[in-house]
């Protein structure tokens, strides 16, 4: 009796721990879309045109590639469809759901993508994150943070990084030439030192020149940049292609609910049976 009775208790003693550190208990944040399922419609599932703070966006649209996506699986092309004015040199998607939370300082946040980049004149494709504003300087209260990553539709020598804000220094060249070819584009905000930082193939390749950042941001997608007017393209309208965006970090995603009451059943019903035994 004595023995079982220390079973028991140990057993219960384990069992609240596990409850009580549950949210421990689960996996890391961590998103994956590998657009190996096709789709009718304009977006990927979970996906959405993203929207311009300062007005009507230009619109982009996702087709199915159907084949040649990174090591021979599926892929995705975005293609610019339209524009409400002419000089706009963009379009964009991102995905809709992002833990905001999970994608705080303090977490290590990033977001990562493999681009096809096929090296075409006046055609690029970025990813992009926009972290939540920290210092109001602009017209208006806004803060500028912006950051994007990738090739350049202007300029065509290498890969190039961005974090805009309050005097910042523009395009920053990673000095890795573009080559045609799968490259994975990858930024991740580092708790250590608050700046962002740009890895291509897994090298990296720079970091932001601001260190303070609160976030990743929950607006995180992709560019395709070309040359304006789109009108200027006809029917053979520029894209991008893409495949395997991720994003993540290291905050431990809650456990359900299920599973918690399941736990907190198993300390119950040790209980009881120690008052049996």
């Amino acid at each position: 009796m004595v023995f079982w009775r220390t079973v028991m208790k140990n057993l219960i003693v384990l069992a609240a721990f596990v409850v009580m550190c549950g949210v421990a208990s689960g996996d890391p944040y961590h998103v994956v879309y590998d657009f190996e399922t096709g789709w009718s419609e304009d977006y990927a599932p979970g996906w959405e045109n993203s929207a311009y703070r300062h007005g009507p966006a230009p619109v982009g649209k996702m087709m199915t590639q159907v084949a040649g996506g990174y090591g021979g699986s599926s892929g995705m092309k975005l293609t610019a469809d339209s524009v409400p004015e002419s000089s706009m040199w963009w379009a964009a998607v991102n995905p809709t759901g992002v833990n905001s939370v999970a994608m705080q300082k303090q977490y290590d946040p990033w977001v990562s993508v493999q681009y096809y980049d096929e090296c075409l004149t006046g055609v690029a494709g970025q990813v992009y994150a926009v972290p939540s504003w920290v210092n109001p300087y602009l017209s208006g209260g806004e803060d500028w943070t912006d950051i994007q990553f990738g090739g350049r539709f202007t300029v065509t020598d290498d890969y190039y990084y961005t974090a805009a804000g309050e005097n910042y220094p523009g395009w920053q060249s990673t000095g890795v030439d573009r080559a045609a070819g799968w490259h994975e584009l990858k930024m991740q905000l580092l708790n250590a030192d608050g700046k962002i930082h740009f890895f291509l193939d897994g090298v990296e390749v720079g970091a932001s020149y601001r260190n303070d950042y609160a976030d990743l941001g929950s607006s995180i997608g992709l560019y395709t940049m070309f040359q304006n007017p789109l009108s200027g393209w006809g029917d053979a309208k520029p894209y991008t292609i893409w495949d395997n965006f991720e994003y993540g970090s290291s905050y431990v995603v809650p456990l359900p609910g299920a599973a918690l009451l399941g736990m907190i059943g198993l300390v119950y019903a040790g209980r009881r049976l120690r008052k049996m035994v």
